[in-house]
């Protein structure tokens, strides 16, 4: 790939960004662009994990997250923001992102509240939110099923080329003087005296003061006193038919969020989700391969919500690797009592709504020693001082988490 280093390592750099996912290229971006000397390292590609294995969807907030809601609204909508304004004007590329507004569909009685308490909470916080009834829904989307009992629709939501955007991160990165190095592991981050002091790879030892984590399901690898289950890999995926013409002009989610789906601009139908139906519902699992009970669920639901794409062939699947946290939350901000030491992973299947804004809330932070975000929710030390328990609403219901309570903001 054009612009990636194997192998050859520089002896020494100001910042180490581990990860060359779509948070690791935004973090490079912004350090580079602030006059940092940044090299980044990934033991594969750029945008071959999580980021390039994903549906593309994006939007400011969520409605499964309460009592970090302003927080979250906050930086996932500065996030949104930039996508449209800042990185379109500065990267030049509009990264195919495309915002027609979102439907979250509701096909059950607990779904539907659930919609209504998130419509209520969000328009509190300024979302631009509205309850649809199912013909509303119909007259939006003619091949929805019968059987909807409504949606929200999210206003200003849409979808990206994840390739595109994260590609177009590590251009602008690299036209600031970024390095990246690829295919080269990283083994262990060294210490001395209470600070970061460089990082191991395979091919060597590059000296650093600083280094940001942003390996997302693979942090706990990098980071062992990172507390058991504070963050764990989470195996998705998604299937692909054949392109048709435009039937679905709205990227849609279904079961709290647990599934989703899209049509592409080349006219194919994405559709990811029930990891439910995986081998211990997906948790704890890295290998990237698809199973076939959880693709005869993702067909289930796409067939159930759109009877009539149900002849369509399906054309390619895949696995990715997501990051969830105990508490739903990502981690983002300086780690333990070690300078220098940050993270920001752990976006629970989200990253393309908080990558770009994470980038520049912890560029802010690493430079100026200040953001002008509310991190505080985010802090990745919460898990060693409070502890870990498994609350993570995007798996309530499942034997995971069975008492887990999908909230409403």
């Amino acid at each position: 790939m054009d612009g990636e280093e194997r192998g050859a390592i520089p002896s020494e750099a100001e910042v180490v960004v581990i990860g060359a996912g779509v948070t690791g290229c935004s973090v490079a971006y912004q350090l580079a662009m602030r006059g940092k000397q940044v090299v980044v390292l990934d033991k594969r590609g750029i945008c071959s994990g999580a980021s390039g294995r994903n549906g593309g969807l994006t939007g400011a907030g969520s409605s499964l997250h309460s009592a970090a809601g302003r927080a979250v609204y906050a930086l996932t909508r500065e996030n949104l923001r930039m996508l449209q304004e800042d990185l379109a004007r500065e990267l030049d590329d509009d990264f195919s992102l495309r915002l027609p507004g979102t439907l979250d569909i509701a096909t059950t009685e607990e779904q539907y509240k659930h919609l209504e308490e998130s419509v209520r909470r969000q328009q509190e916080h300024g979302i631009d939110v509205e309850l649809l009834d199912p013909q509303e829904v119909r007259e939006l989307v003619p091949v929805v099923s019968d059987n909807i009992l409504g949606a929200k629709l999210a206003r200003g939501h849409g979808h990206l080329w994840p390739f595109q955007l994260v590609h177009a991160l590590a251009r602008g990165a690299r036209h600031y003087g970024a390095r990246f190095v690829t295919h080269t592991p990283v083994t262990r981050i060294l210490t001395s005296g209470g600070a970061v002091a460089g990082v191991e790879t395979t091919a060597g030892t590059i000296t650093t003061g600083t280094v940001v984590v942003a390996a997302n399901a693979w942090t706990p690898q990098l980071l062992p006193d990172l507390p058991q289950g504070a963050l764990v890999p989470a195996r998705g995926q998604i299937l692909v038919t054949q392109p048709v013409p435009p039937v679905l002009p709205h990227p849609f989610g279904t079961n709290f969020d647990k599934e989703y789906g899209r049509q592409t601009p080349t006219g194919q139908i994405l559709c990811g989700g029930f990891r439910r139906l995986d081998e211990n519902e997906g948790l704890g699992l890295y290998a990237e391969q698809t199973t076939p009970p959880v693709l005869g669920g993702i067909a289930r639901c796409l067939t159930s919500l759109f009877p009539r794409l149900g002849p369509l062939r399906v054309v390619r699947a895949w696995a990715g690797i997501m990051g969830f946290t105990a508490d739903g939350l990502p981690l983002i901000g300086p780690y333990g009592d070690t300078k220098g030491l940050y993270v920001a992973a752990g976006f629970n299947g989200g990253g393309f709504s908080w990558a770009v804004a994470t980038g520049k809330a912890l560029a802010q932070l690493i430079v100026q020693g200040i953001s002008a975000f509310d991190l505080t929710p985010f802090d990745p030390n919460r898990f060693a001082r409070a502890g870990v328990s498994w609350e993570n609403p995007f798996t309530a219901g499942e034997r995971n988490n069975p008492r887990g309570v999908i909230s409403g903001a």
